[in-house]
């Protein structure tokens, strides 16, 4: 009887190290807001590494985010309440020296709608910052902030209905000029206000602002350097006998599933022969 056990566990052991390991991966904690309440709470929980809005929502405070953490807007608004016409320091979000990334998302009612500070932010698909009294998106280094801050915005969509000269869109405030580039391929003009050492950029031409206190920039200097597409080589429609061929190529999952099985099926009769030597002996 222990022939036979020992026989059998052989068996089984040779036959899973042909079955492919399945990878591991750690689960990303999703968590879906409804309420300004939830969104506040969800940026100070360390477990959740990405906030989905389930709706418009508006928050009483400003939101620091000072951990790495994506936001997916889902399409939806978020508002800061209180009226802040007048300079109080108030963004919707403040990204502070972490790696954020920032997806489809509106984020108006503030004096800005984004805070980037010695951050990393990343931004994809939309981002709307109309509605703040200030301007859209500020780029700056607080006090003790070492790290310059950086805007990744290949992959994003700007929108600022509410731009004028008086209001940018992207401004950058106490970075020097070399300390910061912004490219961002929507951007038509900017300007350097030498008064309070600011680079402010507009998405139309025309609501860059004039008067000593600017100087203009080349706003190539805040674009993307242009791609060539790759060209392809023009390809011949395939005759019908080439499309009867494709249709009957083997499918690669179903190939796969056959070797494993007759892999599993020789190693189960090896197995079985085994134990029948060893039983007969």
């Amino acid at each position: 009887m222990g022939k036979i056990k020992k026989a059998l566990i052989m068996v089984l052991v040779a036959a899973f190290a042909f079955v492919p390991m399945m990878g591991v991966n750690a689960e990303e904690s999703v968590k879906e807001v409804t309420t300004g309440e939830e969104f506040l709470a969800a940026i100070k929980d360390e477990s959740v590494t990405t906030i989905k809005l389930a709706n418009d929502i508006t928050i009483s405070e400003k939101a620091n985010i000072i951990r790495d953490v994506t936001i997916d807007g889902n399409g939806k608004k978020i508002t800061l309440e209180g009226d802040h016409s007048a300079w109080d320091s108030t963004y919707v979000l403040q990204a502070y020296t972490s790696n954020v990334t920032l997806k489809n998302i509106a984020l108006t009612g503030a004096n800005g709608g984004l805070l980037v500070n010695g951050a990393n932010v990343t931004v994809e698909g939309t981002l709307d910052v109309s509605g703040n009294h200030f301007g859209g998106i500020e780029l700056s280094k607080g006090s003790n902030v070492t790290t310059n801050p950086t805007i990744n915005l290949d992959n994003a969509t700007i929108v600022n209905t509410t731009e004028s000269a008086a209001i940018p869109t992207i401004w950058t405030d106490g970075l020097k000029e070399d300390e910061i580039t912004v490219k961002y391929n929507g951007v038509e003009a900017a300007a350097y206000q030498t008064v309070k050492g600011q680079v402010q950029l507009f998405l139309d031409a025309a609501n860059t602002p004039e008067g000593e206190e600017y100087t203009a920039l080349d706003a190539t200097d805040y674009q993307p350097e242009a791609t060539e597409e790759p060209t392809e080589e023009p390809t011949t429609p395939p005759t019908e006998q080439e499309r009867v061929e494709d249709t009957e190529e083997t499918n690669p999952e179903t190939s796969d599933g056959i070797l494993l099985f007759l892999g599993l099926a020789v190693i189960g009769l090896a197995g079985t022969a085994m134990t029948y030597r060893r039983l007969h002996n």
